[in-house]
């Protein structure tokens, strides 16, 4: 008498069926780019304007600094330091993020703006200040494609990292940009990604400052655990990895604007 099928089945070998199943690509591995002369030089960045956050800028010097680069990407941390706002001044996001900026236009030759002294007029809470009249002239001067605005959360925060996008607004149908830095986010090891919890539509924001003047923007609210490398040797491990997923990420935009021939 004929087997039924499901004899078949059993007496089939489990390699031979895993044989018949398509085979998973493997990840195509890339080399790294980060460089510890560069986390070192982040950490003396980071300790040198923390020490400062609650000074006032001295004077006939600004409370913040610009860092001019060649490709249209405009980088900006304007919590670095610790912000007037309503009153009085509120916390700083810390250093971190002026040492992201700084290092992002080293590596990949963006526009990075960040505050170095306590700041007089919040740039994130405000418009008509001295902060966001230089953005706007970066914004124009480089005919700037795209804002990222670096923030620190709080440590308690579960995820990694918040896309404050204005549900979607600020990227201005740029789709594609939020999906690519966030995989190559994951791909460095920052996977609890969630959005728009702070989505940078109330008050005078940067992203929604920078969207208004038709530059597609993302607030980036980045817990705080990868923003602080002078912590130890895992935390600028950390911060290590943050900044090769924004390299990458900038080089993708590179790449798209040289195919386009805007660059």
């Amino acid at each position: 008498m004929p087997l039924k099928p499901l004899t078949w089945l059993v007496l089939v070998p489990v390699w031979a069926v895993l044989a018949w199943l398509p085979a998973k690509a493997e990840p195509v591995l890339e080399k790294e780019i980060i460089e510890p002369a560069a986390i070192t030089e982040a950490i003396e960045l980071e300790k040198r304007i923390d020490a400062q956050s609650a000074l006032p800028a001295p004077a006939h010097t600004p409370w913040f600094e610009v860092r001019e680069g060649d490709v249209p990407v405009v980088v900006s941390a304007p919590h670095a330091t610790m912000p007037f706002r309503e009153g009085k001044y509120r916390f700083a996001d810390g250093a971190g993020t002026a040492a992201l900026a700084v290092l992002l236009h080293e590596l990949c030759g963006v526009t990075c703006i960040y505050t170095t002294f306590e700041s007089p007029s919040d740039p994130n809470f405000y418009d008509d200040n001295a902060y966001k009249a230089a953005l706007l002239g970066l914004l124009e001067r480089h005919h700037a494609v795209l804002v990222l605005d670096l923030h620190g959360s709080h440590p308690y925060r579960p995820y990694d990292l918040d896309f404050g996008t204005m549900e979607g607004r600020s990227v201005l149908g740029h789709d594609h940009l939020v999906p690519e830095l966030a995989a190559c986010l994951r791909r460095e090891g920052l996977v609890n990604l969630s959005s728009n919890y702070f989505a940078a539509s109330t008050n005078a924001t940067v992203t929604r400052f920078a969207s208004a003047h038709g530059v597609p923007a993302v607030q980036l609210e980045m817990n705080s655990t990868w923003l602080s490398p002078d912590r130890g040797d895992l935390e600028a491990h950390r911060f290590a990895q943050l900044l090769e997923a924004l390299v990458r990420f900038v080089n993708v935009q590179k790449a798209r604007l040289a195919a386009e021939g805007k660059r």
